[in-house]
């Protein structure tokens, strides 16, 4: 029991220095974790590498896999809020694959027309 006290603890001080931008003493905080028995190695060591991997590398995607697992989904609610609202500085939101468009005009709705003077002549 108190191993994961110890394992939550971190995961949780990670969480809110990296919701304040300071990837520091989130690093810092992990670093400083590797000498608590049972972290080294565990799931959520290796979880936290690779949030600050992703978090540093400006990799949205990755945080965002690591924010969404359930390691950090199952947390205390407020934790977890934290871990699904974190967004990496320079990453912007995630990415959205386009719609694609229908094909064949199938959609009932008529496809427009380009006009060459939409514009005007000059």
């Amino acid at each position: 029991m108190a191993v994961y006290l110890i394992l939550e603890k971190t995961t949780a001080q990670v969480l809110i220095h990296l919701h304040r931008g300071d990837f520091v003493a989130a690093d810092k905080c992990v670093r400083e974790s590797y000498s608590l028995p049972g972290y080294s190695g565990s799931e959520d060591c290796v979880a936290m590498e690779t949030l600050l991997q992703g978090y540093d590398e400006q990799d949205e995607d990755q945080a965002y896999r690591v924010c969404n697992s359930p390691l950090l989904k199952y947390m205390d609610n407020d934790y977890a809020k934290l871990a699904i609202s974190l967004r990496v500085p320079g990453g912007g939101a995630k990415k959205k694959k386009a719609p694609a468009a229908p094909q064949g005009g199938a959609s009932g709705a008529p496809a427009e027309e380009e006009d060459d003077y939409e514009g005007g002549l000059c």
